[in-house]
C-alpha cells in the first residue's frame, strides 16, 4: 500500500511539473525559460524537478510529446465513420481547437516549433513528435486532396491548402483566446468559413 501511495504521489508531482512547464514555455521561448521558473510554478523544489526531468530539453520534449499523442488519439477517435472530406477537416479542426482551448499556453509553444519545423529551421521537435506531426499533417493533406478531387475546394496544391488551413484555424484560435467565453464551435466555424469562402464581401 505504501509503495502504491508513493507511486501515485510521484505521478502527481510529474503531472504538476508538466502542467507548470506548459505555462512557463507558453509565456517564454525555450531559451529564455528556466527550470527554476518551472519548479516555482509547480511549487516543487529543484531536487524534485530534476528527479523527474534531468534537463530542460527533456522536459520540453515530454510536454510536446504528450500533447502530440493526445491530439493523435483524439483525432483517430473523432474521425471514425466520417466519409465526407469537409466534415473530416472540420472534425480535425475541432480536435485541434479543443486541445488548445483546454491548454491555451500550449498554443504559442506549439506554433513556434511548428513554424521552425515547417520551414526547415532548427526545431525542438524530437523524433517521435516529428513522426506524429508528419502523420497528422499528411492526414489533413489527404482530406484536402479528397475535397479538391470532389470539386469542393479549388484545385490548389494540397500542401499550400494544409498550411492555409492551419494558419486560418490558428488565427481564429488567437482571436478566441482574446475572448475567453467564446465556444469552440464558433471558433472552428469562423475558421472553416474563411477557409471555404474567403473573406471577400459578397
Amino acid at each position: 500500500m505504501a509503495g502504491d501511495r508513493k507511486a501515485r504521489e510521484r505521478q502527481q508531482r510529474r503531472e504538476l511539473l508538466l502542467e507548470a512547464a506548459v505555462r512557463v514555455f507558453g509565456r517564454k521561448p525555450f531559451d529564455e525559460a528556466t527550470m527554476q521558473e518551472v519548479a516555482a510554478e509547480a511549487e516543487i523544489g529543484m531536487q524534485g524537478l530534476y528527479e523527474h526531468f534531468p534537463s530542460k530539453q527533456e522536459l520540453y520534449e515530454q510536454v510536446m510529446e504528450l500533447r502530440a499523442e493526445a491530439f493523435h488519439d483524439r483525432a483517430e477517435a473523432a474521425l471514425v465513420g466520417l466519409q465526407d472530406p469537409i466534415q473530416q477537416i472540420r472534425c480535425l479542426a475541432m480536435v485541434y481547437a479543443q486541445q488548445f482551448k483546454e491548454q491555451p499556453y500550449f498554443l504559442p509553444m506549439f506554433i513556434r516549433d511548428r513554424v521552425h519545423y515547417d520551414w526547415g529551421f532548427q526545431s525542438r521537435f524530437g523524433a517521435r513528435i516529428s513522426r506524429i506531426y508528419d502523420t497528422e499533417f499528411a492526414r489533413l493533406r489527404t482530406c484536402l486532396e479528397a475535397a479538391v478531387e470532389q470539386g469542393k475546394l479549388r484545385a490548389l496544391d494540397p500542401g499550400f491548402l494544409a498550411q492555409l488551413c492551419l494558419g486560418t484555424l490558428e488565427a481564429s484560435l488567437h482571436f478566441s483566446h482574446r475572448h475567453p467565453g467564446e465556444e469552440v464551435e464558433i471558433c472552428v466555424d469562423r475558421a472553416m468559413q474563411c477557409l471555404l469562402h474567403g473573406v471577400e464581401a459578397s
